[in-house]
């Protein structure tokens, strides 16, 4: 199906507006930009199987851009964005955050491709693609500890996905993991996950992304002790053995 570009940026504009959010044309522009790429280049890649222009609107570019309404806009800062795909939420929020520093991490080594196609493509700058695992790039002494925020959606289960996200984080830094209705119950396996790990749970949003029937919720971790040495364990075991 063709797309027609003025009817895109007009229901990508009313559900910018409906968030409340400040724009640019640009942005819209970069958005549509965006799209047309990852149609394209999804047919050789299956990243996602959401590709009309409609539902990209809303389950992707709408609901990554739900949570800039719960940010603290003070200074530069560095993001990660663990298990990002095809950009989500990472990239997006990029273009509407262009002073922050942006990494997307990956381990699929063609999604990361794509990516740093569309990096060049609308000549970004301050945001890197790196195809890895959580796993081995937290220990790193580059990565551990360094990111001011940390953000994730649809990678993993809570107790799982904090042993992915809280080393990479500064003391006080903050994770924002975007989920489904499935949370409370997360949010009670991941206790032992929290207080191993040095991190606490800050608040627990319910998010309204405009047009999207389902039922979208945030919640922010704060990073408050240093996270021992050993974790994350190896690739593969937060997985099989959550904490």
């Amino acid at each position: 199906m063709k797309s027609n570009k003025n009817d895109f940026i007009e229901k990508l504009e009313s559900g910018i507006k409906d968030l409340n959010i400040s724009y640019s044309r640009e942005q819209l522009e970069q958005l549509w930009e965006y799209y047309l790429f990852f149609r394209e280049e999804n047919k050789k890649y299956n990243m996602s199987t959401i590709t009309e222009p409609e539902p990209v609107i809303k389950k992707h570019f709408l609901d990554s851009l739900v949570i800039l309404k719960q940010l603290n806009f003070k200074g530069r800062k560095r993001w990660l964005d663990i298990g990002t795909g095809a950009g989500f939420p990472g990239m997006v929020l990029k273009l509407f955050l262009p002073g922050d520093s942006f990494y997307l991490l990956d381990s699929s080594a063609k999604k990361v491709n794509f990516l740093n196609q569309l990096i060049y493509k609308l000549n970004l700058k301050g945001i890197d693609a790196t195809h890895g695992r959580a796993e081995d790039l937290a220990q790193i002494k580059e990565w551990r500890a360094s990111f001011d925020y940390v953000c994730s959606r649809a990678v993993a289960p809570l107790n799982i996905l904090l042993e992915y996200a809280v080393p990479f984080l500064k003391i006080g830094g903050l994770a924002y993991f975007y989920k489904g209705p499935e949370y409370k119950s997360e949010i009670e396996e991941s206790q032992n996950s929290l207080d191993v790990l040095g991190a606490e749970i800050k608040e627990q949003i319910t998010l309204d992304v405009p047009g999207l029937e389902a039922d979208r919720y945030l919640i922010i971790v704060e990073k408050k002790s240093e996270t021992a040495e050993k974790y994350p364990r190896r690739a593969g075991i937060p997985k099989k053995r959550p904490l």
